[in-house]
């Protein structure tokens, strides 16, 4: 035996995991792949149109669900299965933008961030700047992409610029293969409506070396602000109109510790449709609200059986993730139940395909942020893979200077600003990520019922465990989406 199998093993005596649960393996053996295909098959059809945040495709995907948190028993939670909350949609309705009196070119020389409201800018000097920077306040900065992290640019925007140029080796490529992505309508938190945010620009190396005179060396970072022989011309216009939006809620009650909640997360929202083509999103994230409904049903029939959870289980499908991490951002905002009381948050984002780097090995799932908030969270998700599922736990994208970021791209982060020990289990991305063959015929089935299984067999550990997880370790993220 392996000292780290001695060690396993140890762990799991001391957690009083030395033996399987024969009634969570019970009731784990309800999370069926024939389930999940039907669930997904209906989730990424045609009919629901991609389920665009706000649109009719999400609003029959939420009815969708909520009829299956019925068909499980499942009760509707102060009687209703939604939680709403309101959005206004964001639309530029004119955006101009002209450097030494030429006009650039919308999705040719340029692209916006959706950080944006009604600007017009008249003539203002470029500032070029790089590692150093004074006081920015007030004047239109430009910088180079390669050397700025996400938090550096929202640190830009934090110091009071007009308008932020950011110059980006791969913009080109960017506004071919996402053109609908830059021209969409964007959704935004009615709070955000009336603030002046300082517009982001993106603009080509092409368009930047041809309209600024000065030459500009893109292979080294500044070290002192320069302004470059240049002005600008930036107006946009906007056009906001109110939607409303919803969180499907599934509740079930605990025993004895049921003022603590479990919570499990998916999002059941997607791209839409663009230029006549449905952006499918079996995989993102049908595969995830897939697993959500199925570990409903599990949990669901355990306490209809005699065998109910001891603390509450709050099983989530939110909407609006891929504007923003909205619906997981309004309920942290307005919790159901107390986050204080929240014991954890398991998050489940694209857990249905194999990513190139593991080749035809579906056993495998990447972990995220398991660590960052609780060892004994970590722990317990280390242990229920030993004795239950045995898949491959990869970590690479748990690591702090990931540059995929994607501890911070997913609902669980919601949670997690709030102190609340989170679990985000993804399969990596792959050629179909955010386009319209990302479709259920791809989708690995089978892989989707072992994933949720683990993720079973955690929660139900985190549910029915004598004392609630510790909370022993202090996020070492600083940035924010």
């Amino acid at each position: 035996m392996k000292p780290n199998n001695v060690f396993i093993v140890f762990f799991l005596c001391v957690h009083n995991l030395c033996a399987q649960d024969s009634t969570a393996l019970r009731y784990a053996d309800v999370i069926k792949a024939s389930d999940i295909k039907e669930y997904i098959t209906v989730l990424a059809s045609d009919s629901l149109e991609g389920r665009e945040t706000a649109q009719p495709g999400q609003k029959k995907a939420a009815r969708y669900i909520a009829k299956h948190f019925e068909l499980f028993g499942i009760p509707k939670h102060e009687g209703t299965y939604f939680q709403p909350f309101y959005l206004y949609t964001i639309k530029p309705s004119k955006i101009l933008l002209e450097v030494n009196g030429k006009k650039l070119k919308f999705l040719k020389d340029f692209y916006h961030s959706s950080n944006f409201s009604n600007d017009s800018i008249a003539d203002s000097k470029i500032l070029f700047v790089g590692k150093n920077y004074g006081d920015i306040k007030d004047k239109v900065v430009a910088t180079l992409l390669k050397f700025r992290s996400e938090s550096e640019i929202k640190a830009l925007m934090a110091s009071g610029a007009k308008a932020i140029f950011v110059i980006d080796e791969n913009a080109q490529n960017k506004m071919l293969s996402s053109a609908y992505h830059f021209d969409a309508e964007r959704l935004k938190v009615p709070d955000d409506k009336v603030k002046r945010n300082a517009p982001v620009l993106f603009m080509s190396t092409k368009a930047a070396k041809k309209l600024w005179r000065r030459k500009m060396d893109m292979k080294t970072d500044v070290e002192v602000p320069f302004e470059l022989d240049a002005t600008i011309k930036l107006q946009i216009n906007i056009e906001a109109e109110k939607v409303t939006s919803e969180n499907v809620i599934g509740y079930v009650e605990g025993g004895d510790l049921k003022q603590q909640v479990v919570v499990l997360t998916a999002h059941y929202d997607h791209l839409g449709m663009h230029d006549g083509s449905i952006f499918h999103g079996a995989d993102d994230d049908g595969s995830g609200t897939a697993a959500v409904m199925a570990l409903a049903h599990a949990f669901a029939t355990a306490k209809q059986e005699g065998h109910g959870p001891r603390r509450s289980m709050l099983f989530m499908t939110v909407s609006g993730e891929e504007k923003g991490l909205l619906g997981s951002s309004y309920y942290a905002a307005n919790p159901l139940f107390r986050l204080d009381s929240t014991v954890a948050d398991l998050n489940i984002d694209m857990i249905g395909r194999i990513d190139p780097k593991h080749g035809d090995s579906a056993n495998y799932v990447y972990l995220i942020g398991s660590d960052k908030l609780s060892s004994e969270l970590h722990k317990i998700s280390d242990s229920a893979n030993a004795l239950y599922t045995k898949l491959e736990l990869d970590y690479t994208f748990n690591a702090p200077k990931d540059p995929n970021r994607f501890y911070y791209r997913s609902d669980h982060y919601n949670f997690a600003k709030h102190g609340i020990p989170v679990i985000f289990y993804f399969n990596g991305t792959h050629q179909d990520y955010h386009q319209p063959t990302d479709t259920s015929d791809k989708i690995n089935f089978s892989k989707v019922e072992k994933i949720s299984r683990l993720v079973f067999f955690t929660a139900w550990e985190l549910a029915n465990r004598e004392k609630r997880i510790i909370v022993d370790s202090v996020n070492d993220f600083k940035a924010t989406r």
